[in-house]
């Protein structure tokens, strides 16, 4: 694997010095090392090498965040608490049935109010016309007032582990409240999130496992005493093993602990918590993973 990851990414990178390349062809590149490894599984753990082509990823996380946030409308939701949640939501441009809805979960640098701060890569990668036009979706970004998930130790595991906050049940009562009045595929709500983001994707499985249809959790801190109930619900685990912000060890003992075969599991070798977004999950790799997961 880490082979193939190695060659291939020193070939792209002699190309882009000898001539200009498209984006198409950088992502068949790289979607092409994830498919032809026979070590990347839909589930089961994987070790990704740390890539070195930095001026594939510099490009491509510039042309995410370069999608207008303007196509994300603006909305609030009280539900049943006293502090109301803002939220943006992307409907997707030829609505025609029942599309599927992607939550995504911000970290806590976005904590606030000003329905902005949390539209960064993952709902921006949901949202490119390249994705979009594969993956058609609703795409819910709430923003949270105040933390959404807090950390404490788990004495017992030696690691730490997350417990969920009001806020976080006001954006689940807000889910609730866009399947009546959007033309939502219930069977095919999915959850997505980074950093306190990512733990509030464990968090909300745990407290609706029925609701969601598949999680992925990036670089986020897990709960452990609710996975019995999760034992149904595919869950994908990215993580960088020189993550000291949310560390590694949570994930690692909470995967071995699912042990059930609807987990996937992605160590990133030598990347930390703010490195994360590699180009190995910046192509169609993600959406392409959650729609595979339906809600029986």
């Amino acid at each position: 694997m880490s082979k193939i990851l190695l060659q291939t990414t020193k070939a792209i990178s002699s190309l882009l010095n000898k001539r200009p390349i498209t984006y198409p062809l950088l992502l068949v590149l790289f979607c092409g090392i994830l498919s032809c490894s026979k070590r990347i599984h839909t589930f089961g753990k994987t070790i990704i090498p740390e890539s070195t082509d930095t001026v594939f990823l510099r490009k491509r996380i510039g042309k995410i965040k370069s999608v207008n946030t303007d196509v994300f409308t603006r909305g609030s939701f009280n539900g049943n608490a006293d502090t109301a949640i803002v939220y943006r939501l992307f409907k997707p441009g030829h609505i025609k049935g029942k599309h599927p809805l992607v939550i995504v979960f911000h970290g806590s640098n976005a904590v606030g109010n000003d329905n902005n701060s949390q539209l960064g890569i993952l709902a921006k990668l949901f949202a490119m016309d390249e994705i979009q036009a594969r993956y058609p979706a609703f795409i819910l970004a709430p923003q949270f007032p105040s933390r959404s998930s807090n950390y404490v130790p788990d004495k017992n595991r030696n690691v730490l582990t997350s417990v969920p906050q009001p806020c976080l049940q006001t954006a689940l009562q807000l889910i609730d409240s866009l399947k009546n009045t959007l033309n939502i595929d219930e069977k095919r709500i999915y959850v997505v999130g980074f950093s306190m983001g990512a733990s509030s994707v464990i968090n909300a499985l745990s407290l609706k496992p029925g609701l969601f249809a598949a999680g992925i959790s990036i670089s986020g801190i897990p709960q452990f005493d609710h996975i019995n109930e999760l034992a149904n619900t595919p869950i994908w685990l990215i993580h960088g093993n020189r993550d000291t912000e949310n560390p590694f060890n949570s994930d690692k003992q909470f995967y071995m602990e699912l042990n059930h075969n609807k987990t996937r599991f992605w160590e990133f070798d030598h990347l930390a918590h703010n490195d994360i977004f590699a180009p190995a999950i910046l192509t169609d790799e993600l959406p392409k993973w959650l729609f595979k997961n339906k809600r029986k």
